[in-house]
């Protein structure tokens, strides 16, 4: 019986580590990156990234995304507009930052065509999920923004969706 428990004990091991990996490497890193710009006052270098990354979860490895170094990893990352890399402060360890603000107009107008789906109005709570099946890579952090309420706020401001607190539902109504 005992060699029946260990393969069990592995496969639960395994179910749970794909939880923890639900969230898309491009997010991990954004909400990391913003993290750490809002709590540090100088610029943040790649290894401080990393270093962040591991303590936050000690199995993340670029190699788990088939990249042979962190810089390489960045490297894919800046190709496709999630962060920017410029010359840090020594060679091999660039600065890393989030894009100033990306495309927040067509991320305004992803967050009022799903409130407009919803008969119109939403409230803000399951918001995000039904932003995120519709577009899986969307993440505020990566436009500037340190939550979903700050950026649907912003939103708001823009004229794109108008926000009102619900008492009856004790969170915020969204309406396009």
């Amino acid at each position: 019986m005992a060699p029946e428990a260990e393969p069990d004990l592995d496969v639960s091991e395994q179910d749970e580590a794909p939880s923890s990996n639900d969230v898309p490497m491009e997010v991990r890193v954004a909400q990391t990156l913003g993290d750490l710009q809002s709590s540090t006052s100088g610029p943040v270098t790649a290894s401080a990234l990393k270093r962040t990354l591991l303590r936050k979860d000690a199995t993340f490895s670029e190699s788990d995304y088939g990249f042979r170094t962190f810089g390489e990893f960045l490297r894919f990352l800046a190709d496709r507009g999630f962060v920017e890399l410029a010359p840090g402060p020594s060679a091999g360890d660039p600065e890393v930052s989030l894009p100033e603000q990306g495309d927040t107009d067509a991320a305004f107008a992803l967050l009022r065509d799903v409130v407009q789906e919803s008969s119109g109005s939403a409230a803000l709570s399951g918001l995000k999920n039904a932003v995120r099946k519709r577009r899986p890579d969307f993440s505020e952090k990566a436009l500037g923004f340190r939550g979903f309420l700050q950026f649907a706020k912003a939103a708001e401001t823009a004229g794109t969706v108008s926000l009102a607190w619900d008492d009856d539902a004790d969170d915020y109504l969204v309406t396009a």
